[in-house]
């Protein structure tokens, strides 16, 4: 075996004095007693720099994460970029199968090309180290160093690319999962490697910078915000950009003056464990989110048709109609005048299976808020279609929008029916035909941009509060994948509030004009409402 420079690893033991035996003999116990004692006395890494083999001289809190590294039965660390834990790991590697046998640590990193490097710096410190203290090396190659002890027994570093299958069919005495945000497949890798692990009584170090638009964030943070929960049985470690010694004070704004993106730099260079883990930080709507804080209990229950044929809220703990601000006419005495055009209602629809949610908000154009929320993964298209039209009725006759696509279809289809006034879309139609208007909105990964920049710009410059709480968690792992696709971070996210609300914010562009209070002659509910019809009580926020 040959290091990365081609200097042997093992060439045989020549003769050497018994005193010099002696030393090497104890040079060897010490190293296996104390890995710092190894690092400081043995081990080399690159300047990749200069090019050049360094000493591992560590920096302070490098060190001071040491006793965990080498102990916790299950460590994750979000992290700063380039603080060495990296070269770190691969130290740890080398030295639990150059000093113990029967040990099996098994890296597996995001991409092929890192694995390899992960391999290529393990190399790189055994080359350097003293022939005497390194067992007989019997296989090598990109994958696996396998090291001889006595008595036959072996350890062995796996140095593996990402697959969904993880170390499944073996029994690491340590797996080191590097780069987890940016790992596909980690949810399964996790799920997969975790029986055999406990089963063999071996540890687990995850590690991942804190790229929060990464495939594998959102397992990545909630494994982490557990353990800060107490939640698993994660102890965890938080590494500040100030972990470098060598950066200066105004490290961060130099990268924002450099070019970079100062929400970029906050990924890249989280100076606290609540940056570090902040779902807003990595949301597609970032900062937009920060200044919507407030999330309120509203009044929770059902819009019920009375036997006189009025349209009522019922209040019902279980009910699937959240509203802040209760509609003009219900705050109102009757005065003869009713708001045309100040109400927008947004729609995403589901099968009503129980998985995913149709979604429906309403805008108080007037106030420029969003006032009501109806919620529900257990209504079909068609009955939701019913719902939309009470809450459209309810809400001073307001115009919907409705995402088409899927089930969607049936909704626009029932509201059709109802003669429920509904958002329009004009599109080119076929070569030579002209334009095509389409009644609601069909889900694309154009349109989708679009609806999301519509809701991001909203929130960043509207004056109202967003009650919302859901719609705020949703947006905060809502995010800019890294082929460019905009969704939830994962399928254990939703994203169905997000697409409602940015209906909502469409349909209020498309309506256009002001609100205005008329006077028309009022006919069905408006008429009972002037006569004296029961009003619903207040809500006071």
């Amino acid at each position: 075996m040959s290091g990365r420079r081609g200097r042997p690893i093992r060439r045989g033991i020549a003769r050497v004095p018994k005193a010099e035996l002696i030393r090497r003999v104890q040079e060897c116990i010490a190293v296996g007693r104390s890995f710092p004692h190894f690092l400081d006395s043995h081990c080399q890494i690159e300047d990749k720099d200069a090019g050049t083999a360094i000493p591992f001289k560590l920096w302070p809190e490098q060190r001071r994460i040491l006793p965990v590294l080498l102990t916790a039965p299950r460590l994750i660390s979000i992290k700063a970029r380039q603080l060495g834990i990296t070269w770190l790991c691969a130290a740890l590697s080398v030295w639990l199968c150059i000093t113990r046998p029967l040990q099996l640590v098994v890296v597996i990193s995001a991409k092929e090309d890192w694995a390899v490097e992960f391999m290529e710096r393990c190399k790189f410190i055994l080359a350097r180290l003293p022939e005497w203290m390194v067992p007989q090396c019997s296989r090598d190659n990109s994958q696996v160093l396998t090291f001889q002890h006595k008595d036959g027994l072996v350890s062995e570093i796996k140095s593996l690319a990402t697959t969904p299958e993880g170390a499944q069919s073996k029994t690491p005495t340590l797996l080191i999962l590097d780069e987890t945000a940016r790992n596909r497949h980690i949810r399964s890798i996790y799920a997969s490697s975790k029986p055999g692990i406990d089963a063999g009584g071996g540890r687990i170090i995850l590690i991942s910078n804190s790229i929060k638009d990464g495939v594998g964030w959102g397992f990545t943070r909630d494994l982490y915000v557990k353990s800060m929960k107490g939640e698993n049985d994660f102890q965890r470690l938080f590494l500040s950009w100030t972990a470098r010694p060598d950066r200066p004070a105004d490290f961060r704004e130099r990268q924002v003056w450099e070019g970079m993106d100062p929400e970029d730099v906050v990924w890249h260079y989280p100076a606290t464990e609540d940056e570090a883990i902040s779902a807003i930080t990595g949301s597609y709507f970032g900062r937009a989110l920060a200044r919507h804080s407030t999330p309120t209990q509203g009044a929770v229950g059902d819009l019920v048709v009375d036997s006189e044929k009025q349209i009522i809220f019922t209040p019902e703990q279980r009910g699937i109609l959240e509203v802040w601000r209760w509609p003009y006419h219900v705050l109102q005495a009757w005065d003869g005048r009713y708001w045309e055009r100040r109400y927008a209602i947004g729609s995403d629809v589901s099968e009503g299976l129980g998985q995913s949610y149709s979604v429906a908000y309403v805008l108080d154009r007037q106030l420029d808020e969003i006032v009501a929320r109806l919620r529900s993964n257990r209504i079909d298209a068609h009955a939701w279609a019913n719902l939309l039209n009470l809450l459209h009725l309810f809400y001073d006759r307001a115009t919907v929008a409705v995402e088409r696509t899927g089930a969607g279809q049936t909704t626009v289809k029932r509201l059709s029916e109802l003669c429920v006034p509904q958002y329009r879309r004009i599109r080119p139609g076929a070569v030579g035909g002209g334009m095509t208007t389409e009644i609601g909105w069909h889900e694309s990964q154009a349109a989708k941009h679009e609806l999301a920049g519509d809701l991001k710009t909203w929130l960043t410059q509207t004056q109202g509060t967003v009650w919302c709480g859901r719609l705020l968690e949703e947006c905060s792992t809502f995010i800019r994948h890294e082929s460019g696709k905009l969704d939830k971070e994962d399928d254990s996210k939703l994203a169905d509030c997000v697409i409602a609300a940015g209906l909502t914010i469409q349909c209020s562009h498309q309506i256009g004009a002001p609100p205005v209070q008329i006077e028309p002659e009022p006919t069905g509910w408006l008429k009972r409402m002037r006569d004296g019809g029961d009003r619903p009580a207040q809500v006071t926020l």
